[in-house]
């Protein structure tokens, strides 16, 4: 009889504590979701995924935590996409003269968060021998930035900040240069159809009905590019107790941390943070692709 795949175990590290890649404590941290499962399970999870997960913050924390994620918007995706795209156009003629089995076997399209924060690393532990500091921080992995060549020669990446530079895209602000949202329609009439029939026909409702949403429910000449990012939740211990964001999607499996109320520049104090991983059928977590 064949099993029952459904019962099976599907070994797979979901969850874990955080440390930070600076030797010194930093007023903005930052958790590349895709990276940290990587090092965790030694297989590759790529950039381009929205990763269902979650922060926890212990509640002997003294401070305050506020999480931020890529907005989770079609302006995001679409913006992604375009670029992931443009990557491949950039590309193309190299990989069409290599060989298949050439091209580097954990190749991925990667961009930068833009947000200027230290990043943090898994941690495993060691308990052999009565070990004083069993910790062990999980740093070694290769995640290089994609690069293009532009039309001057110049080497470019991607990332998410709001203008791009001489050296690296702006996702975002490239995909604003698209197209804008036009109006529809875009004149109105007040010569209606048969309007000598009705002797009760309003000019008034029939200019209502072609100007009263015409225009977008929203901003039509940008796509929210000077502001990417959402805040998920507020942590902290105390009276006001929040320990927990829940599960949320955080697009490029970006999410950024900061300390403290009002401008949010005290040193985080990453050894009370935990990350999880929601449960999924992606190399066992929950992360559904964006260039789909």
């Amino acid at each position: 009889m064949a099993k029952n795949r459904k019962d099976d175990h599907y070994p797979v590290v979901r969850q874990g504590r955080l440390f930070r890649q600076s030797p010194a404590l930093e007023n903005r941290v930052e958790v590349r979701f895709e990276q940290i499962l990587s090092k965790s399970n030694r297989r590759l999870y790529r950039h381009t995924r929205g990763y269902h997960v979650k922060i926890d913050i212990d509640p002997t924390s003294t401070q305050t935590y506020n999480v931020y994620a890529l907005s989770d918007s079609w302006m995001t995706k679409n913006a992604l996409k375009m670029g992931y795209a443009m990557y491949l156009e950039n590309s193309k003629d190299e990989r069409d003269r290599l060989k298949g089995q050439q091209v580097a076997r954990w190749e991925d399209f990667r961009t930068q968060s833009g947000a200027s924060a230290d990043a943090l690393d898994p941690i495993q532990y060691n308990l052999e021998n009565g070990a004083v500091n069993p910790r062990q921080i999980l740093t070694a992995g290769e995640f290089a930035d994609t690069a293009v060549t532009d039309a001057a020669g110049n080497r470019r990446n991607f990332w998410w900040k709001t203008v791009g530079s001489a050296v690296r895209y702006s996702l975002l602000e490239e995909y604003d240069k698209a197209g804008n949202a036009q109006p529809s329609p875009d004149t109105s009439t007040t010569d209606m159809p048969y309007d000598d029939l009705m002797a009760d026909d309003s000019a008034t409702m029939a200019a209502d009905l072609q100007t009263k949403g015409n225009l977008p429910p929203y901003d039509a000449t940008g796509v929210n590019s000077n502001e990417p990012w959402v805040r998920v939740a507020t942590l902290a211990s105390g009276a006001a107790q929040k320990l927990s964001t829940g599960f949320f999607v955080a697009p490029c499996g970006f999410v950024i941390i900061t300390a403290g109320g009002g401008f949010e520049n005290e040193l985080v104090q990453e050894e009370f943070l935990s990350w999880t991983a929601k449960a999924g059928d992606y190399k066992g977590v929950h992360a559904p692709s964006l260039l789909e």
